[in-house]
């Protein structure tokens, strides 16, 4: 993964293509698939500014997003950013790269009060809510028809394991031995027969947020926000659960936490004790997609951070997935 980094003086330019106080300079916070900046004037928040990496996302793709996130506040789902306008009316503002000559699409948020979740508190109760909040999603998503215009990639076996996957192949992760690649493996073979034989329809599979972590989930006081849908494609709506314990697998009070979310998602739509069997198999491939995920973005803080050790707990989550489904070698 590469970006084409644009200086700063650049970007704070751009910063005249929306309604902004004259004095709003940029500070990059975030580098992931994009490059997210918060927008200040005289130290006060005014919005969040999100770069696009030139090669992610199409201009429909990310327009098919805001859509969505249009759809979603226009019924009062649940708590989103908005999304500003330039002062040409449109949501998505292009300039030219002088380092590359291609055009880079930006898009400006609200800004949104509040935190990250920590990682290391009880999450019991915010997970009833993630499940609530999916649900809502689902249940919308189900009965929405969508433009026919409208855009987004699959987040499926060949997507995510394939042989020219999104994210890269969890095989070329760092820290991957001989031992991990077998372990692993055998995970994936076992997973995709499940997932297989789970198939797709109407009733399991749709447009999802894909990416429903705690990084993505902002708390003030009882509010929660849910920010960053340039993940959203297609998908098994189980695969939701499986993205929001991304990184936290190995957690002890995971089955807790699956209880939880299953409960708040069952108040708002049904789910099958047959469907809830599968929720497994997605987080062992969610947990492939985040393995190749590491390998591929290692010019990103997090991933360094991940390496030494990220192969190793999935090969750990992988022989406790394997043992639970009685997989013997």
């Amino acid at each position: 993964m590469s970006f084409d980094f644009l200086e700063e003086t650049i970007l704070n330019s751009s910063l005249s293509l929306w309604d902004l106080p004259t004095k709003s300079k940029i500070r990059l916070i975030n580098v992931s698939e994009n490059l997210t900046y918060l927008v200040e004037a005289n130290g006060i928040p005014q919005s969040i500014l999100r770069v696009h990496r030139p090669d992610y996302r199409s201009q429909q793709e990310i327009e098919s997003e805001l859509i969505w996130l249009d759809r979603i506040q226009s019924e009062n789902l649940i708590a989103t950013p908005t999304v500003f306008r330039g002062k040409d009316g449109t949501r998505i503002q292009n300039i030219k790269s002088p380092n590359t000559g291609r055009m880079v699409n930006l898009v400006m948020f609200e800004f949104v009060e509040g935190s990250n979740p920590e990682a290391d508190d009880d999450q019991s109760e915010l997970f009833h809510s993630l499940g609530e909040m999916a649900a809502i999603l689902h249940k919308q998503v189900r009965l929405w028809t969508r433009p026919a215009d409208f855009f987004r990639q699959h987040w499926n076996l060949e997507t995510i394991i394939g042989d020219k996957p999104l994210w890269g192949k969890w095989q070329d992760a760092p820290g991957v031995t001989r031992e991990i690649f077998s372990i692993l493996s055998r995970a994936e073979k076992h997973l995709c027969e499940k997932i297989m034989a789970f198939g797709q329809s109407n009733q399991n599979y749709g447009l999802i947020h894909a990416d429903m972590r705690l990084a993505n989930i902002l708390r003030n006081n009882d509010h929660l926000t849910l920010i960053d849908f340039d993940d959203c494609g297609f998908g098994w709506y189980l695969y939701d659960f499986a993205a929001s314990v991304s990184f936290m697998e190995t957690r002890a009070d995971l089955e807790e936490l699956k209880h939880k979310w299953l409960k708040g998602y069952r108040g708002i739509e049904p789910l099958s004790v047959n469907d809830e069997r599968l929720i497994d198999s997605f987080v062992m491939l969610r947990r492939l997609a985040l393995l190749a995920w590491v390998g591929s973005h290692m010019d990103s803080d997090e991933p360094k951070k991940l390496a030494p050790f990220f192969a190793h707990e999935s090969a750990e989550l992988a022989e406790n997935y394997l043992s639970s489904h009685c997989v013997t070698s």
